[in-house]
């Protein structure tokens, strides 16, 4: 199915673009979560996810700080106890 790909000189072009966009998306992944969920920081977790994201500590750094930021500064959320309305 994929043999296009190893035996032409545009099926690795195109391998080699679609390659190049997941990894700027991975890239990214700290900056798109802290836009998507309205991180109050979220232009310093851009900054530092484009300045030192190419470190695997900076981009750790702005993927955890994105989260936490997101999430109210917790990872674990719980939602209150359900009561029901006969047991109050």
């Amino acid at each position: 199915m994929f043999h296009w790909i190893a035996n032409s000189r545009s099926g690795f072009v195109a391998l080699l673009l679609a390659a190049c966009i997941v990894a700027m998306a991975i890239y990214a992944l700290p900056a798109l979560l802290a836009w998507s969920m309205g991180s109050p920081q979220r232009m310093a977790i851009t900054l530092l996810d484009v300045l030192l994201g190419w470190t695997i500590l900076g981009w750790i750094a702005a993927l955890i700080w994105a989260i936490m930021s997101g999430n109210g500064g917790s990872f674990d959320e719980d939602p209150p106890p359900r009561r029901e309305p006969w047991m109050r």
